[in-house]
């Protein structure tokens, strides 16, 4: 095979704080780059061809100032975008790595790259960073099954991806649903949103869940939302206050919706926090210590050890069988990455489904 050209995502400029990253400003594409897939030395490592590249809120968690505590590494500047992603084996000079084996975890966001990668890791060095900061390139590719027409490799990227995974261990490790219980979930229609809807209708709950379109809304009600609607439309409070009390709440925004949860959630309630988009105040906090609620925030890996093996055992037959679902809204080409990024950073968007980057088929 001849030389081919190897174009990746770059890091090229900082957003400021809570700004959402602009094409061409803060990513962009990088053509220059080039690779020869038959002599390119693997130094006791494997060659991988990008698949499939998986979108996902996390992503902008990396692109702050190191000066600043979160719980990741940051991405570096000038240097790859890195993310999830599902990759096939062109080579390989490492043991129990095997030529044509799928592997899905994080990569550098380029068409082809020598495992482990190099470009864009971070000589992690845990007294440099905040405590309990987590080092994203400890999540190593891992073989995954070849699903042999089963079911596209896109899912990988939603619900037996990191979507699904954070849904799962969220879900049971904080959220414990009980039939007869009432769940509100905000960012219902993303890939963790529609999974967590699914999992609650599971458990026999009745669910409560917000997005920013009608045609979102639509979506949530097709996956078994018994109240969806549109935060634009109808306040947060006025829904709550119609369809609740809630006993849980799955929180991947923050801010008002947060707040209406605090006021509508039962005492003990429970809180799973899994993302935000900004900060404010909140009329209700006091009511966290008056209704004895439990709020948690969380990453997946703190939770793998405990639930990874029930994951993989439980949701790709739940799949099978027609129980949960998941859409993908499916985007072509690395060259489109870097918009596939910001599209799924904004809000109210009408598009549906997990965003996924198709970068080549097997």
């Amino acid at each position: 095979m001849a030389i081919q050209p190897n174009p990746r995502v770059v890091f090229v400029k900082r957003p400021a704080p809570h700004q959402l990253p602009v094409v061409g400003e803060h990513i962009a594409i990088d053509k220059s780059k080039t690779i020869d897939i038959d002599n390119v030395p693997l130094n006791g490592g494997f060659l991988t061809k990008t698949l499939i590249l998986s979108p996902e809120p996390a992503m902008r968690e990396r692109m702050r100032d190191p000066s600043i505590v979160s719980y990741t590494t940051t991405f570096e500047l000038g240097g790859p975008i890195l993310g999830f992603g599902v990759v096939t084996v062109l080579r390989s000079e490492k043991e129990g790595v095997n030529v044509g084996d799928y592997m899905y975890g994080l990569t550098v966001w380029e068409a082809y790259t020598v495992q482990p990668y190099v470009d864009g890791r971070v000589q992690f060095k845990p007294d440099e960073w905040a405590p309990e900061t987590f080092d994203m390139d400890s999540l190593a590719l891992q073989t995954v099954p070849n699903p042999n027409g089963m079911y596209p490799l896109s899912k990988y990227a939603s619900v037996m991806g990191t979507p699904g995974l954070t849904a799962f261990v969220g879900f049971e490790g904080i959220i414990q649903g009980k039939e007869g219980e009432t769940l509100f979930v905000s960012s219902g229609a993303s890939g963790v949103g529609a999974m967590i809807i699914q999992l609650a209708k599971l458990k026999g709950m009745k669910v409560i869940a917000s997005a920013g379109s009608d045609v979102k809304v639509a979506y949530m009600k097709s996956l078994g939302a018994d109240a969806p609607f549109n935060y634009k439309k109808e306040s947060y409070e006025s829904v709550l206050a119609k369809h609740g009390p809630i006993n849980a709440f799955w929180d991947n925004v923050g801010a008002e919706a947060l707040d209406a949860a605090l006021g509508a959630l039962t005492p003990l309630g429970r809180v799973a926090v899994c993302g935000t988009s900004g900060p404010i105040l909140f009329p209700n906090a006091y009511l966290i210590m008056k209704k004895r609620l439990s709020i948690k925030g969380f990453i997946v890996p703190e939770y793998i050890p405990q639930f990874i093996g029930r994951f993989f055992a439980e949701v790709p037959a739940l799949m099978a069988q027609g129980k949960i679902r998941s859409e993908e809204a499916v985007v072509k080409g690395i060259e489109n990455a870097p918009k596939a990024i910001a599209d799924m950073l904004g809000s109210g968007h009408e598009t549906v489904g997990k965003p996924v980057v198709v970068v080549a088929e097997d």
